[in-house]
């Protein structure tokens, strides 16, 4: 045997431990990825069919907890709960009758018969029961008139500011006072809004926009916020924005109509008006709320310095005692 064949024999006998290790390496990679892997699969099974569970549960919830009325201006879907004057509260984009119930646990006063209703197009309220702002005004009148209630105190929030506003306008005899909260007031453009945004906080808003109409992601957000001391009044706000799949006719209608607003006569409104908006609102910019502290003779306004669009709730220490005592005076 050459020298040669002596080497390559021993270096071969070098390798092979080595070429083994390496085997056996390679080997237990591919265990463990195809086995994370498999915990993966498990662990989003195991969710989806968690998801499914709870999407169920709060569709029931949903639909327990409202009561459907024939109207003349076809049927509607509301919750109504309390004793004393009639406050009907106006849901935003996206909601339900949920959330305006949710927001009447907020004001924390027993003293009034909330009716929250389920605008058209959210819910179980057709959109062929009012598309427009006017409509919906007419549609809360025919409410009150199946309820056999003749004069109500209103609260707009939002998006529920237009249909709030021409009740005001349509309706001053049984309209007894009209509170907007972070209100529409005027023409409204969610493109317009993002456009004039700098560049780079678009992606986010864009981001934000899904999430808050992404019912997997709210879920797991409303789990984790009722482990937290005296989150009820959270929880219940978020879970008024899941379903999206059964409030997206409604929001679609309310962008296209708030597109198409070109102004209201709000210096015909007379009755007592109380404007609550924050200052940085970056959803329904501040500038609504001046409109109507501009046009409308008998407004009060609450300007909330530095608050967001949500200031109902992140400020209803000081929001709330003031909209009580105007529901008081009325």
């Amino acid at each position: 045997m050459s020298a040669t064949t002596e080497n390559s024999d021993s270096h071969e006998k070098e390798d092979a431990p080595a070429r083994v290790t390496a085997h056996i390496q390679t080997k237990t990679k591919k265990v463990l990825f195809t086995g994370a892997l498999a915990a993966l699969a498990t662990i989003l099974t195991k969710g989806a069919i968690a998801y499914r569970i709870r999407q169920r549960k709060e569709l029931a919830h949903v639909r327990a907890g409202s009561n459907m009325i024939e109207t003349a201006m076809g049927p509607v879907e509301y919750r109504m709960s309390g004793k004393g004057p009639a406050v009907v509260i106006v849901h935003g984009s996206p909601g339900g009758y949920d959330q305006a119930f949710a927001f009447s646990r907020l004001i924390d006063s027993q003293q009034y018969t909330y009716i929250a209703p389920s605008r058209p197009g959210y819910l179980r309220t057709p959109l062929t029961s009012g598309a427009s702002p006017e409509e919906q005004a007419d549609l809360y009148a025919a409410l009150l008139d199946a309820l056999e209630i003749e004069q109500a105190m209103i609260i707009g929030i939002s998006g529920g500011g237009p249909s709030s506003l021409q009740f005001a306008l349509r309706y001053p005899e049984r309209c007894r006072s009209l509170v907007m909260i972070s209100g529409v007031a005027q023409h409204y453009s969610e493109q317009e809004l993002k456009q004039a945004r700098p560049a780079w906080q678009r992606p986010l808003k864009d981001l934000y926009e899904r999430l808050t109409m992404f019912d997997p992601f709210l879920y797991f957000l409303s789990s984790i916020v009722r482990l937290l001391p005296g989150s009820a009044s959270t929880a219940e706000l978020l879970q008024s924005v899941t379903l999206y799949h059964l409030r997206k006719v409604g929001y679609k209608n309310d962008m296209q109509q708030f597109e198409a607003i070109k102004g209201y006569p709000l210096e015909k409104i007379t009755v007592p008006t109380l404007a609550v908006h924050g200052t940085s609102d970056d959803e329904v910019p501040f500038d609504h709320a001046r409109t109507l502290e501009r046009m409308i003779p008998h407004v009060k306004l609450l300007a909330i310095e530095g608050g967001g669009h949500m200031i109902f709730y992140t400020h209803a220490r000081t929001v709330m005692p003031i909209l009580r005592d105007f529901l008081a005076d009325r």
